[in-house]
Formats: C-alpha cells, sequence, structure tokens
C-alpha cells in the first residue's frame, strides 16, 4: 500500500506521473474523517444512509465510536398481493422514493466547523447583526433549524458516493446507480460500485466501528473495543436471494465454497410459509416476509424479542446522531446496534440457561448419519436434511446446498394423507382447513430444522475440506460471520452453533448482526464502500448495474452490465 498523502507530496510533475501509473489497489488515503452517502435499491428496500468514519488515532477520545451513522432509512415496497415481491412494484417503489430518502439524507449531513468565536455567532451572509435568526423567503429560521440557511451553507458535502452495483434486480440496481452518478457528477466527488454480499459479509466489521472505543491508545494498538472478525474469515450469506458459504481471505478475496443448486434458502422459507401458515396470519402480514412470520409463528415465545427489536432498529431516529460533531464529544454516546459475538460453545452454554430457547429441544448429534435419521411423526409424516443420507445418500458429501426437494416435500405433506404406519405419501387429498394448528406448528419447526441442519452440515463440511488441503490456511480461520436476512432467525443460529460445536468447532467465534442490519440496507453498503474507498477502489461514472455478479471476480475483469 502507498499512501496518496506522499504522493501529494512530490512535485506537481512527478506527483502527475505516480497518480497515473500507481494502481489504485495500491493506494491508500490518510484523512481524518470520511463521509459517504450510500444508495441501495438491489431488491425491494429503498435504503440510503450516511457514514462518517475517522482512519487517524489522532481524532479519536476515549468513549468515541470509530464511525457514526447521520442517516440510515429504508422503504419497503408493498408486494403482499402478489404473494412475494414483484418486480414493477419494487421498480415503482424506488422510483417514488429514493430521491425522498436522498433529499432527506442531505439534510442530515454532518456540518463543518460552525461559524462561532467565543460562543458568538458569526453572521456572514445575513447581515451584521448575526444572532439566533434569519430570514429566507420570508421565513424566520431559528439556528437550530435543519433549514436554517447557514445550516445549509455549512453542510459537508460527502467525499464519496457508495451504490450497490449488483448483484439483484436489474432494473431495480440501475435506478439507484443512475441517482448515484447525479450526485457525484454534481458534487464532483468519486463513486464506488459496491458488491451486495460483499457488504453482507462485512457488515460485523461495521457493528464493530459503531462501539465506542476504549481509549486513543487501544485504537493505536488496533484494540478498538469490541472484537471483529480478522481476515481470514469464513461467511455464511442466507437471504431470500442468496445461499452462500463464502472463504473470505482479504478486502477483495472471498471464495465461494458452496452455493446452492437450485432455490435460495430464504425463498424456501417464503414458500413453506404460504403453506403451511395459517391464511389469517398470511393476512396479518405486512409485506412480503414471510420467512420471519414463519419463525414467530412455530416460536412465538422466542422469536418475539427479535422482532421487536428490529421493529425499533429501523425506525432512524434510534440509529442516527443527530447533529453531532466530532469535536463535540461522545460522553452519552450509545452504539445503535449491538452485534451478538461468541463462540459456538459459549452460544449454547448461555442458551441453554435461557427458559424459552429451551423450548427449541434440539441437540445436534456428533454422528452425521445418526443426526439425519428422524422419526415419522403422529401424522405419519418427516422431513429429512437435503442431500443426507436419510434423504437417498447420493450427494451427502457435496459442497452444495439444495431447498427445492424439501420445499416440495411439505407442500405435499399439507396437500396429501400419510400412511401413519409406513410413513408413505398417499394419493388422497387432504382438506387444509382441516390440519390443526399444532400440526402447522410442528410442520413449521421440522421444516426449518431439516433446512437449517442441511445448511449447517455443509459449514462442517467445507471447514472440513479446508482443514484437508489448506492446514495453515484452516488454523487461522476462527470467525464465521452470518449475514443476510435468513441469519436473524434465532432458530437457524442455535443449530449453526449446535452443529459446530458437536463436529469439534467449539472454540470457532461467531459473529451475527443485529436482525435490522441482516437484512437489506444502506449501512452496510456504506461501509463496504468505505473500505474499498480506503484500500483506493474508485469507479468511473460509466458503471452499470450487474445482474449476476460472481463474488471471485470482485475486482477482476467482470461485465460492464449483466
Amino acid at each position: 500500500m502507498f499512501p496518496v498523502s506522499r504522493i501529494l507530496a512530490f512535485p506537481p510533475s512527478i506527483r502527475q506521473t505516480l497518480l497515473q501509473t500507481t494502481p489504485k489497489c495500491l493506494l491508500i488515503r490518510h484523512h481524518r474523517t470520511l463521509i459517504t452517502l450510500a444508495i441501495e435499491t438491489s431488491c425491494d428496500d429503498t435504503a440510503v444512509a450516511v457514514l462518517e468514519t475517522r482512519t487517524s488515532s489522532r481524532a479519536i477520545h476515549e468513549g468515541e465510536p470509530r464511525a457514526v451513522l447521520h442517516f440510515h432509512k429504508k422503504i419497503t415496497s408493498n408486494s403482499s398481493a402478489f404473494g412475494g415481491v414483484h418486480p414493477l412494484v419494487a421498480l415503482e417503489s424506488h422510483q417514488v422514493s429514493l430521491a425522498d430518502l436522498v433529499n432527506e439524507a442531505i439534510r442530515e449531513l454532518p456540518m463543518n466547523n460552525p461559524p462561532y468565536v467565543n460562543g458568538a455567532i458569526i453572521n456572514h451572509d445575513f447581515g451584521s447583526e448575526g444572532g439566533p435568526k434569519a430570514l429566507r423567503d420570508g421565513k424566520e429560521y431559528q439556528e437550530s433549524d435543519p433549514e436554517h440557511p447557514s445550516r445549509a451553507k455549512n453542510k459537508r458535502h460527502p467525499d464519496f458516493i457508495s451504490v450497490t452495483r449488483g448483484p439483484g434486480m436489474r432494473s431495480n440496481l440501475c435506478t439507484g446507480i443512475d441517482t448515484a452518478k447525479g450526485l457525484a457528477v454534481a458534487w464532483q466527488i468519486p463513486l464506488v460500485g459496491v458488491h451486495h454480499m460483499q457488504a453482507h459479509a462485512l457488515t460485523p466489521r461495521l457493528v464493530a466501528a459503531l462501539q465506542p472505543v476504549k481509549s486513543r491508545l487501544s485504537w493505536q494498538h488496533g484494540d478498538t473495543g469490541p472484537r471483529i472478525p480478522e481476515f481470514p474469515f469464513l461467511s455464511v450469506l442466507v437471504s431470500g436471494g442468496h445461499t452462500l458459504l463464502v472463504l473470505s481471505e482479504s478486502l477483495t478475496e472471498h471464495r465461494v465454497l458452496a452455493s446452492t443448486a437450485d432455490i435460495a434458502i430464504g425463498q424456501f422459507l417464503d414458500k413453506v410459509a404460504r403453506v403451511v401458515l395459517p391464511k389469517e396470519y398470511l393476512e396479518r402480514a405486512e409485506g412480503t416476509m414471510y420467512g420471519a412470520l414463519l419463525e414467530k409463528f412455530a416460536f412465538a415465545d422466542i422469536s418475539e424479542d427479535n422482532v421487536s427489536e428490529q421493529k425499533l432498529k429501523m425506525d432512524p431516529s434510534a440509529n442516527v446522531v443527530k447533529d453531532r460533531l466530532w469535536w463535540d464529544g461522545y460522553a452519552n454516546y450509545k452504539p445503535p446496534y449491538k452485534m451478538e459475538h461468541t463462540t459456538a460453545g459459549d452460544y449454547l452454554l448461555r442458551r441453554f440457561s435461557d427458559t424459552n430457547v429451551q423450548e427449541y429441544h434440539y441437540d445436534a448429534s456428533s454422528n452425521q448419519k445418526k443426526g439425519d435419521s428422524k422419526p415419522v411423526t403422529e401424522w405419519g409424516w418427516r422431513f429429512s436434511p437435503p442431500l443426507s443420507n436419510s434423504a437417498g445418500g447420493a450427494k451427502h458429501n457435496s459442497l452444495e446446498f439444495s431447498f427445492s426437494g424439501l420445499t416440495t416435500a411439505v407442500q405435499r405433506a399439507v396437500k396429501f394423507c400419510f400412511d401413519k404406519t409406513s410413513g408413505k405419501i398417499t394419493d388422497v387429498e387432504r382438506d387444509a382447513d382441516l390440519i390443526s394448528l399444532i400440526e402447522r406448528k410442528t410442520m413449521a419447526r421440522e421444516a426449518m430444522r431439516a433446512a437449517f441442519e442441511h445448511l449447517a452440515s455443509r459449514v462442517v463440511l467445507g471447514l472440513h475440506q479446508i482443514k484437508l488441503t489448506n492446514p495453515d490456511l484452516a488454523s487461522q480461520l476462527m470467525s464465521c460471520v452470518v449475514s443476510g436476512g435468513v441469519a436473524s432467525n434465532g432458530y437457524l443460529r442455535h443449530i449453526l452453533a449446535s452443529n459446530l460445536a458437536a463436529h469439534g468447532y467449539q472454540s470457532m467465534s461467531m459473529y451475527f448482526p443485529p436482525p435490522s442490519l441482516c437484512t437489506d440496507n444502506a449501512a452496510m453498503i456504506a461501509w463496504a464502500g468505505m473500505e474499498m474507498y480506503e484500500a483506493g477502489f474508485e469507479d468511473g461514472y460509466s458503471i452499470r448495474a450487474i445482474r449476476k455478479w460472481p463474488l471471485e471476480n470482485l475486482v477482476n475483469e467482470i461485465p460492464t452490465s449483466g
């Protein structure tokens, strides 16, 4: 890495040559603070955030965070009438909502040095008297009013714009990218196109940066208070559109170890929810987050805290620092998000002491073959983890995910009767209205259990393969990040920790971002953009959306569109 500040110290002729010939990825920037405005429009969430970070220990004091969210808000399109995300409804929502959100974000940009001298307000633009009031268009403003002309004049512009470039729905991505281009051109600042899944993987690093630093000395020595996953680490990225097991060796080096052969785990949960949940539950649903509704239905007492926390965290007033300057001090600073970080073994010890979580009634077997076998339920059906011995066994050691077969099994269990003795399906159709509530809850739990066991088995298999092929890398691999919309599911977390511990990975550190940062959001885009920008990466104003963007090709030659 070569600091940009050292290049700027050379004479203009030499400086120009160095800037033109030095690869961007070798340049690092040294600023006291950096600000980015970020936009996320990859699917049905329209999200905007303003993030400020400090890169110098001289700009930090005890109790202050390294990063602050000045604005963070999103609007989700309502496609509930279609039973899932509708591309046109989502696109129209972006077109209606994005400009307003950007306008709100600009109003929340932090102030430059305030025009104060010895406590007195200096008003250069509105008369010599100064004072706390000003007139504009016949309206009187207080100095504290965000609309006050002097405040608008003293807003600090972002240093660059971050925007989701892919993967995602092309037309939706274009809405965000075109808006980001316009802002970057208008402000004459750089543009950084962010990979959506890389942003999910880096989310724990964002949450850690939002926590108060113990002291300047500890910051200089790399101890920033909360732990962050250091490279290399394993990422389990699970959402409605993706199911990936990723080995992240550096900021730009991510190797996909396993992906889904058919549908994503989030799509599986949505499909199961539509057939298993009672009609009244679906009718009361807000939006199309049926997977979260399925968890709440199956484990009402356990999941209630997650649902409440998610609603709280998506209230922008609870997430941001309003009208705060770095030099104001952070004596009463409270981090807006908290990350669950523990080892697999400690997670289970803590969870098993929680009487609510004991309702999971789940204990992973260290013998994978034995753990695959589940008894037939009292209704005659049972669900086995995909690609397992009990499900056929042909691919039980295949490092891939598959959820379509399990989806079909659940749908058939709802539609047809089973022989309670043999556990085999019959051709006699069931009356869905006669399925009891207790059977539906059992179906929800068992369907999630089978899917999550399958997911956990592939994480364990991936770790085993790394240990066999690259022992040195395996010895450095101490962390597992679980992110994406499905990562907020408490049953998934419990089953994953149980399986890691049962297979000898009790000391594996596990990072679970707060539920509201597991779903799509602009804060994670801002942070990923910030890390890429600080590493020297920028994009031209001519970039286009990439519908399918392999994570391995993060900085290599990639198509201009997809």
